[in-house]
């Protein structure tokens, strides 16, 4: 619907995106009411024009939700003639301004607005001066050509916004290359890159699609293997039916505008060529001489306040803390990491009184958990950068560093390539590192294997704990653990219990099991999505048990997936403006059908999801092995199904059964766990960055 209003008063404005919400009342009806969405450069007392819908949020209440805002033309003699005299219409003077009146009567510049055609029969009026009157009244409605015309191209108002801010001539560029805002617009798809080229008549045999498909392969690639860069032949074997001299054409193409890089026939995608060259120079400036301190008595100081006894390996690790400016600190579930940070942090407040330490950790989850184990701040490494979810840039970086002595980074195994760079851009020269980590669990979700080819460079000091100090209630799952690292024989016992069932008995055994457990402190873990025992059905089947259909209970149908009040979800999105991000896990408060609002309860926020749920919410009463990680929880259910059997190898096995602290339960195929967590990964990641290292470093050394 449309609305005419007065802009009474501005509540909120962001000027980054435009987005305003702000008082209004109608103008037949002097009607107040509160609207928000999209308006470029809001004026109080200003007349306009809502395209829009009155909707229910669920914090705020009915609002008009504004798609479109225009300002609204003036529409009697006196108003008009004074318009066109104004300074939005430079040499338009008064009797042309009476002229225009004349010849087009009331509403004339709305009626030129939607069809400036009709300037034509105004008399003795130039060109020149036709330009000036459609110019200026497009400006000052705010109602934009080239956004009308990106609409026609089948875009969305989110991604015109993109390139609106991005570009300050939009449709020029596209007209110059349809695919330029793929290659240089955060969120800005490839597949939405294709529509509009078929909207604007682009050729199918224009080298420019072929150079896009191909840029689109190598980053898809680079995801789907962790690798940071592709090869020609594995470019060659993906793209068929196409001569090679055109892929290469198009490769070279590509490089030169350095939306690709290609070194000793390797092609890196995304800025992997560049992080990894940032990683390897920026490690050697955060490897310097510091003065040592001998801690041995101030060890034995926490040993008294915190009760507990270090063995010698735990000592060395403190020891080399305060002797190096860089470390890493490994091992398996129940050695001790937790208890050996817990001392180098009490002795650094001690012999470092004024210092600045910060912890983070990949996910909020994992950070979270962090600062229970040490008392102490912690943060995710995103929001400790002041990450940006719009373009994916970083507030915090070289020109803007961290005012931080000492970070340590928790679950580092899970750091990507990017992300690594990104924070080690953002340190000061003069921090100290320490990174915890357990190297036998499963790589990042993104390009690389940092810690790994940290560890294997031989240039920062690493110490291995390898001593399981877990004695208590659960002792069995860190002894597991143990097993598959080191390859032997696998015992199910204290804490560990073995379910042996065929593929169509796993579903009852599971329901069986878990019916009467604390949904809070349980969770089920599964490798793959489809199948009868994936992690679809196994969250279809749970929110039967758990959470079933009632008169009381708000639900709504998104595809197939039905959303309940009370529903377990999970997010699968970095939200950090809620202070919410991927991985967290939340309830659902309340569903609101008629206004297509789901509200989660993620414990320290409440976050309302108005669009595209499927893509922020899935269920999480079962829940992938790498979406666990960083994770702990008192119970864990692992599903081991034969269907998955390509999946299954060690390093997920491995993750998988140490996410559990007090009960584990892993049900399915005995043998095939027990063959599947001898098996290493199949494919090895291939990076360079052991060897930018080495180059960097040699010297130093």
């Amino acid at each position: 619907m449309d609305i005419e209003a007065r802009l009474e008063y501005i509540i909120f404005e962001n000027k980054a995106n435009h987005y305003v919400v702000a008082g209004f009342s109608e103008l037949k009806t002097y009607h107040n009411f509160t609207a928000a969405g999209r308006i470029e450069d809001p004026i109080e007392d200003q007349e306009y024009v809502l395209h829009g819908e009155y909707v229910k949020h669920p914090k705020y209440g009915e609002q008009f939700r504004v798609d479109m805002a225009k300002k609204k033309l003036p529409d009697n003699s006196d108003a008009i003639i004074h318009f066109l005299c104004g300074e939005n219409f430079p040499t338009i003077g008064k009797k042309t301004a009476e002229s225009i009146y004349e010849t087009l009567g009331e509403n004339c510049l709305e009626k030129i607005h939607n069809n400036p055609e009709l300037l034509h029969e105004v008399p003795n009026l130039t060109a020149k001066k036709m330009l000036i009157i459609q110019k200026g009244i497009q400006e000052f409605t705010g109602f934009n050509e080239t956004y009308a015309k990106l609409l026609k191209y089948g875009l969305s108002p989110r991604q015109i916004q993109m390139l609106l801010d991005t570009y300050d001539n939009v449709l020029d560029v596209i007209e110059e290359d349809c695919f330029k805002p793929y290659y240089e617009v955060y969120g800005f798809g490839y597949k939405t890159a294709c529509k509009m080229a078929s909207a604007i008549g682009l050729s199918n045999e224009d080298p420019r699609r072929l150079d896009a498909y191909i840029y689109e392969l190598a980053r898809q690639l680079s995801m789907a293997t962790g690798n940071t860069y592709i090869t020609f032949a594995t470019i060659f074997q993906n793209v068929r039916g196409v001569n090679e001299s055109l892929i290469q054409e198009s490769i070279d193409c590509l490089v030169s505008l350095q939306y690709l890089y290609v070194e000793n026939t390797r092609i890196y995608p995304f800025t992997l060529h560049e992080d990894e060259v940032v990683i390897a120079k920026e490690l050697k400036t955060h490897l310097f001489e510091v003065e040592s301190v001998d801690v041995e008595s101030k060890i034995k100081q926490v040993e008294f306040s915190l009760a507990i006894t270090y063995d010698q390996e735990q000592k060395d690790a403190i020891q080399l803390f305060f002797d190096r400016s860089f470390m890493i600190l490994t091992g398996g579930p129940g050695t001790g990491k937790t208890t050996t940070v817990k001392g180098i942090l009490e002795i650094c407040k001690d012999v470092y009184p004024d210092s600045k330490i910060q912890l983070c950790a990949p996910t909020g989850r994992a950070s979270k958990r962090l600062a229970q184990l040490s008392n102490c701040d912690s943060r995710t490494i995103h929001s400790l950068l002041q990450w940006n979810l719009e373009d994916n840039s970083f507030g915090k970086n070289e020109d803007d560093p961290l005012d931080i002595d000492f970070i340590i980074v928790d679950e580092f195994s899970m750091v990507d390539t990017h992300l690594f760079a990104q924070l080690l851009k953002a340190l000061p020269q003069r921090c100290r590192i320490l990174l915890i980590g357990d190297e036998d669990q499963l790589e990042s979700v993104g390009p690389g294997k940092v810690l790994e080819d940290l560890i294997k460079s031989d240039v920062i000091d690493t110490v291995h704990l390898k001593k399981i100090f877990r004695q208590s209630s659960g002792s069995g799952i860190v002894t597991l653990a143990k097993e598959i690292r080191e390859e032997t024989t696998c015992h199910y016992e204290d804490g560990v219990e073995f379910i042996e069932r065929t593929t169509p008995k796993i579903m009852d055994a599971l329901i069986d099991y878990v019916k009467d457990m604390d949904l809070d402190s349980m969770q089920i873990l599964a490798p793959m999505y489809k199948g009868a025992a994936g992690i679809d059905e196994i969250n279809r089947q749970m929110q039967v048990l758990f959470n079933p259909k009632s008169p009381q209970k708000n639900q709504m149908k998104v595809g197939t997936t039905i959303f309940r009040e009370n529903d377990k979800v999970m997010l699968l999105k970095n939200l950090p403006d809620e202070d919410v991000y991927n991985g967290d896990i939340g309830t659902i408060v309340e569903i609101d059908s008629k206004q297509n609002v789901i509200s989660v309860d993620f414990t320290n926020a409440i976050v309302d999801f108005s669009t595209d749920f499927l893509y922020y919410l899935k269920h999480a009463w079962c829940i992938s092995v790498h979406k666990s990680q960083g994770n702990e929880y008192q119970t864990v259910f692992c599903i081991v199904d034969v269907n998955a059997k390509n999946m299954l190898e060690k390093r997920l096995l491995y993750t998988a059964i140490s996410r559990a602290k007090k009960q584990l339960f892993i049900i399915g195929n005995r043998s095939l766990f027990e063959t599947q967590v001898r098996l290493k990964l199949k494919r090895i990641r291939q990076t360079t960055l052991q060897e930018r290292i080495y180059e960097e470093t040699k010297k130093f050394f």
